[in-house]
């Protein structure tokens, strides 16, 4: 049974061989605020959704667009002759339905044939230490990946990024999902990531060891303006991509309220977030 449902004119077999950008919800919203950026920047459009919207939060609300409507499902941005597409969650995941939200992007990246999936996720900054002050973003790779025409993206991350290396107090109680037998557990635990730990469990797990990576962020809540500007420039780095500069939607221009701030926001707001 498909999990996508792709707007008139767009086939799911654009997808195959293709890079998927898949942002998880996580601390500050940053890989989602990565997202907005990738997708105005690469001027990508909306092509479908995963899933019906029923293991998300309700939600709708205008578009960049004067007609669009944007959704609270798991909406794909991209363009049929593109390499690259972009998901977009907008509002959280139920929280009875986390199994089930995994099961969705799981089944979509298998069944669709990406060539390569690659995670956004932020991380506490309360967990960062001294060295890793001056090294924001990190990378998780899994211990074995199925060999594919954009093992490039592998190699620029590896060349690129440190690995995620966390120094925990107080060591989580549950084990890893993961069967690996790594004396390295796989995946690691992951502070305030959201599902991303549990969606890398599904991956490895996956029989078609579907190639993916993640790029990690340290943060804290507030004005992540310029984290997510970040994020995304270290995301386009690793897809190859050096032609393209960053830009803001235009919905952002409330994103922290309509006037100028001392702290970097837009908004008359932004001082209440440092």
């Amino acid at each position: 049974m498909s999990t996508f449902y792709p707007v008139q004119g767009f086939s799911p077999a654009s997808f195959e061989g293709k890079v998927l950008v898949l942002p998880a919800v996580s601390l500050a919203n940053l890989p989602q605020l990565a997202a907005d950026l990738l997708i105005t920047s690469l001027n990508l459009v909306r092509v479908g959704w995963i899933g019906k919207g029923d293991t998300v939060v309700p939600f709708f609300g205008a578009g960049e667009d004067k007609d669009e409507v944007l959704t609270g499902g798991l909406e794909v941005y991209g363009r049929a002759e593109g390499e690259v597409f972009v998901v977009q969650q907008r509002s959280p995941t139920i929280k009875t339905q986390k199994d089930a939200h995994v099961e969705l992007l799981r089944e979509f990246i298998t069944s669709n044939k990406l060539g390569y999936t690659l995670i956004l996720t932020s991380l506490d900054a309360a967990n960062q230490d001294d060295a890793q002050l001056l090294t924001p973003h990190q990378h998780i790779l899994p211990p074995s990946s199925a060999s594919s025409a954009s093992d490039g993206i592998a190699k620029r991350i590896e060349s690129s990024l440190r690995p995620l290396q966390l120094h925990l107090s107080e060591q989580p109680i549950s084990p890893p999902p993961s069967s690996s037998s790594s004396n390295t557990p796989y995946p690691p635990f992951l502070p305030s990531a959201g599902l991303t730990r549990r969606l890398l469990a599904s991956l490895n797990d996956d029989p078609a060891k579907p190639a993916h990576a993640t790029i990690t962020a340290w943060c804290v809540e507030g004005d992540n303006r310029g984290d997510a500007r970040a994020l995304a420039d270290t995301a386009l780095k690793v897809l190859g991509i050096d032609d393209v500069t960053v830009r803001e939607p235009s919905s952002w221009a409330g994103l922290f309220g309509a006037l100028g701030g001392w702290s970097g926001g837009l908004g008359s707001d932004a001082e209440l977030y440092g």
